[in-house]
């Protein structure tokens, strides 16, 4: 077991770069899942308050 999952997650990748943008694309999927699920929780109460 590696202390870095990502490490793990990458180690196929040999060139630098190609592993900058798939980490880049990971980090920016990872933000929006996050957003979504925020903005999802949010507009769930408002519906269950009647307010939306």
């Amino acid at each position: 077991m590696t202390r870095d999952p990502l490490n793990e997650l990458f180690k196929d990748i040999k060139d630098p770069d190609n592993r900058a943008k798939l980490f880049l694309l990971f980090a920016g999927a990872m933000i929006m899942s996050t957003i979504l699920i925020v903005i999802g929780t949010i507009i769930f109460i408002l519906r269950l308050l009647h307010i939306f």
